[in-house]
């Protein structure tokens, strides 16, 4: 059971109470009255009258009696963090009574409320045209082999609890995740299992009254396998369990809403992910990883006490490598952030670093990363530079108010893989210190045809520039010889090559020198 501070409070006494004729006014008293932190609140009120004895539901939670005739007041303490977190429902009176209940989820027709005062941006339209603008804005940056792809699998989680609190930027992590997925890294499409919401039913199930498009790319397909119930979340592991094989990668990504079962503070955390309508706790889902016999298995979680899952992911009793990282830790929020409304900031800035480039969001106009997010440049942003670039990008948790978790088992292994795989091209290629060849480059990337490859000699040596794919088997040896000093550009041919990511590998004098180049 999670924790509830159900404490009622009797707020305003009948001496100071004022007579509340409207619910705008109810919202208006509990402003005037309580100590609000108004820089990170948002107000909220039912215009509907509750009768003494309603039972107002709350997800996750049995739900509130209404203790009188009262008007209710929904105060979010924390307007920019994913549920849950701490609020108070405040029951209002015609007379000017104020009852107050300390709560860590919002009511069931939270998307009825009126909103009288909020720290949130303004959103326009419901989210309406973020479709479209993503589609728009989208290119792929293709990062690994077909047959990369091939030995890849995916897993993407999105529970959203209900229509009231499944907010766009869960469908934004999604579709962001499953481009890069397809497109950057070619996981065929039926490897990827989606598990979002309601599934494919066309009734509206975001909070902004919209349906979730079930084709993310916009090529006519259904993108959604399964809704994300615990039957549909069950199915979606059983067709995982039956494709990935020992010799195949898994990727799983979640995001919407966590809570804590244990309670705040409370050792060891015990959390879950909210699915639609029902949960998934931590000690479920570390059964169904062990019970996969994949090469390897990655973990990227965005919701509310991800970090409460770290310990059931990476433990000695795993039997393959694994990498965890998680938005927040075992007991605390997970913040919408800088990117409100239109994704989650953490998962937007490490699904940026594996793709190079992010959308529009929020604040953030899009287009180049802040950094480069290959730190050791070796041509791959491993599992270990992504999570490290979003922990530095995430404003949250630059400004401590949310700490990313990760690990690894073996340690240190997160640096040996990337979405396509195993990183293949050992870092020793990249730390000779003898350099009598400089200024290694080329002319266009991406490549459509021919490339010129420039590069300068500080002495006369023998030079061997080779391309390899990206399992870093060399496919074609484009010079091979003594090369005089002075600069040099080689003509390389990639029309007869399939459209895909190579590797240009210029060998001389003990220095190895690799750049990633991509025919479109």
């Amino acid at each position: 059971m999670k924790l509830l501070i159900s404490l009622l409070v009797l707020a305003v006494g009948s001496a100071l109470a004022v007579p509340v004729e409207s619910p705008t006014q109810a919202a208006e008293l509990v402003m005037s009255t309580m100590d609000l932190d108004m820089e990170r609140t948002e107000v909220r009120v039912l215009p509907a009258l509750l009768q003494q004895g309603d039972l107002v539901g709350a997800w996750s939670h049995p739900g509130v009696f209404a203790p009188m005739q009262s008007y209710l007041v929904l105060v979010d303490d924390y307007a920019m963090a994913n549920w849950e977190h701490p609020c108070r429902w405040f029951f209002v009176s015609s007379q000017g009574d104020v009852v107050m209940e300390r709560m860590t989820v919002p009511p069931d027709f939270y998307g009825r409320m009126n909103v009288v005062y909020t720290v949130l941006p303004e959103v326009s339209d419901a989210g309406r045209g973020q479709y479209e603008e993503f589609i728009a804005w989208w290119q792929a940056n293709p990062q690994a082999s077909q047959e990369q792809g091939e030995k890849m699998y995916a897993w993407i989680i999105s529970g959203g609890a209900n229509q009231g609190n499944n907010h766009i930027r869960y469908y934004g992590d999604v579709q962001f995740i499953y481009h890069v997925l397809v497109y950057d890294y070619l996981i065929p499409e039926d490897h990827i299992i989606v598990c979002f919401a309601d599934g494919t039913n066309p009734a509206p199930d975001q909070s902004g009254g919209l349906n979730s498009n079930p084709d993310f790319d916009d090529d006519g397909d259904t993108d959604i396998t399964y809704d994300a119930t615990t039957t549909g979340v069950n199915n979606g592991f059983n067709d995982i369990k039956a494709m990935v094989g020992p010799e195949d990668h898994l990727f799983v990504f979640t995001t919407d809403h966590g809570g804590n079962g244990k309670g705040l503070g409370k050792l060891p955390p015990e959390v879950y992910l909210n699915l639609w309508g029902s949960t998934l706790n931590d000690d479920t889902f570390m059964t169904m990883l062990d019970e996969l016999s994949a090469a390897s298995i990655h973990v990227v979680m965005e919701q509310c006490f991800s970090g409460g899952f770290l310990q059931e992911v990476i433990h000695t009793g795993a039997a393959q490598d694994r990498t965890f990282a998680s938005a927040a830790n075992g007991y605390e929020s997970s913040y919408a952030g800088k990117t409100y409304p239109e994704y989650d900031e953490y998962v937007y800035w490490w699904t940026g670093a594996v793709h190079g480039s992010v959308p529009k969001g929020g604040s953030y106009p899009g287009g180049a990363l802040p950094g480069n997010p290959d730190l050791n440049g070796d041509g791959y942003v491993s599992m270990w530079e992504a999570q490290d670039r979003a922990k530095a990008w995430d404003y949250y948790a630059v400004t401590g108010q949310e700490h990313p978790q990760w690990d690894d088992i073996p340690d240190s292994c997160g640096e040996d893989y990337f979405l396509g795989g195993p990183i293949v091209i050992g870092l020793e290629d990249f730390n000779f210190q003898v350099a009598p060849a400089v200024g290694f480059g080329i002319s266009v990337n991406p490549v459509t045809t021919v490339a010129a490859v420039s590069f300068h000699m500080n002495v006369c040596a023998p030079v061997d520039l080779q391309v390899l794919d990206m399992s870093g088997r060399v496919i074609g040896t484009e010079l091979s010889g003594i090369v005089q000093e002075g600069n040099h550009s080689v003509l390389v041919d990639f029309s007869d090559r399939p459209v895909g990511v190579y590797l240009l590998r210029l060998s001389t004098a003990g220095t190895v020198q690799t750049l990633k180049v991509v025919r479109l």
